[in-house]
């Protein structure tokens, strides 16, 4: 690594088309080979049994589609002016346009200063060796036809995923061994600026494995059913958010594997039952086909495991510029019995206590979970023919309801007044009335 010529230590800020350094922001990569290969089987003896499966290797974008490969360190300038009594004076006329801004040559000693000054720059960049993320996925499930019109399936699916890109990653922290609670910026890797971040990096890893089962009986008789069970297992490194809270990417720069845990997306138990009843046509009673018939009901009942979450704390007990946010250590089980779980107090709040100075905790990422959600949703629907060309079709919506609460999930954050307190919850009981004139 190059030696600062200000601050004599590793680190310069490298620009886009200057000096020989390339244009583009990643380097192509020329060997991501992508097969992909499916199957399907009928059973020797069997028409009503058939075995499917695929396999296939999949790649994702460089960098994240919402970040882009646009990095303006260098290459933008930002001014301000002020003046001691902005109610009557004027920092300068339009007319005579803005002042001039200097702005930093693009060499070696951009943005430095010298050891032991305070910085005043941080610095961004990608990596031109990044590779682009790669999935490996694969299926296998079985089905018969147990009856003409239901239909029922077993099956597994995996996807381990590697090289995914994450959040913007600091590389300026100071490593463990070197930790101190004097002046910490004199030891980081980069002292010479205020902070040194990996755009987008690619360096993501997880690992997704599920069975599941599934009954499906056709519209017959006006009735059409769908159920859906899932067992699954989500690992990660990278995510850091999901619907309702933070599972907290991110600790310690110099040991990753502490960010391995559920992930935010991960659902052990997920199940889905929904159903679709139309009224058919009364038989010799034109008042009860004007009144009932040609109505839809339509239910679906959805019933998963409580999002995961990540108890942080807000005390540093490092003085090290971490990585992310610090998690306090963990001295027994945080899970309480269903029993003793409230609003006020989810889960064993005695069990986090801070760390050491200069030590990091070392309770885990994505270790406890939120209240299960369960939700019922309903449809009602009916067409009505006013004329030969005129058709008035109703539709009411209800979303959750049984109005039942969907708790988000309690405070995470050691030494917070909300600390292991729920004090939110998802939108009640929701219903919405639709009518549509066509003509």
């Amino acid at each position: 690594m190059a030696i600062n010529p200000v601050s004599g230590t590793p680190g310069v800020v490298t620009f886009a088309g200057v000096n020989g350094t390339p244009t583009r922001a990643f380097r192509t990569d020329w060997n991501n080979f992508g097969p992909r290969l499916g199957f399907a089987w009928r059973l020797p003896g069997r028409r009503d049994t058939v075995m499917r499966g695929g396999e296939g290797v999949f790649y994702g974008p460089t960098v994240s589609n919402t970040i882009g490969d646009v990095a303006s360190l260098g290459f933008s300038t930002s001014a301000s002016y002020t003046v001691a009594q902005a109610e009557t004076q004027s920092v300068f006329d339009l007319k005579d346009g803005f002042q001039a801004v200097a702005r930093q040559p693009l060499t070696p000693a951009f943005g430095a200063v010298a050891l032991g000054q305070k910085p005043n720059t941080a610095v961004s960049y990608f990596n031109p060796g990044q590779v682009a993320p790669i999935s490996y996925q694969y299926n296998l499930s079985v089905q018969r036809e147990v009856a003409r019109d239901l239909l029922l399936e077993a099956g597994y699916i995996g996807n381990v995923s590697h090289h995914l890109t994450a959040n913007d990653l600091s590389l300026d922290q100071v490593p463990p061994q070197l930790m101190t609670s004097g002046n910490a910026q004199l030891v980081r890797p980069f002292p010479q600026f205020s902070n040194v971040t990996w755009i987008n990096p690619s360096i993501g890893n997880s690992t997704y494995h599920a069975a599941f089962v599934r009954a499906q009986k056709r519209m017959s008789s006006g009735l059409s059913l769908l159920a859906h069970y899932t067992f699954s297992k989500f690992l990660d490194d990278v995510e850091a958010a999901n619907e309702f809270g933070t599972t907290g990417s991110y600790m310690d720069a110099y040991n990753r594997r502490l960010d391995k845990g559920p992930s935010g997306s991960d659902v052990p138990h997920r199940l889905i039952v929904e159903a679709l009843y139309e009224v058919r046509p009364f038989k010799g009673s034109r008042a009860l086909n004007a009144l009932l018939g040609g109505w839809k009901i339509g239910v679906l009942e959805t019933a998963e495991s409580g999002p995961t979450f990540t108890v942080i704390t807000a005390a540093n007990t490092t003085n090290a510029f971490p990585a992310g946010s610090l998690r306090p250590n963990l001295i027994g089980d945080p899970n309480l019995p269903s029993g003793q779980r409230t609003v006020s107090q989810w889960f064993n709040t005695a069990v986090f206590v801070n760390p050491a100075p200069l030590t990091f905790g070392n309770s885990p990422r994505g270790g406890l979970r939120g209240a299960p959600v369960i939700t019922t949703d309903a449809t009602l629907e009916r067409g009505f023919r006013i004329a030969e060309s005129i058709r008035l079709d109703l539709r009411a919506e209800y979303y959750n309801l049984l109005n039942r609460a969907i708790f988000n999930v309690p405070g995470f954050t050691l030494g917070a007044g909300d600390f292991g307190v729920v004090s939110s919850a998802r939108p009640p009981r929701t219903a919405q009335l639709a009518a549509r004139l066509g003509f």
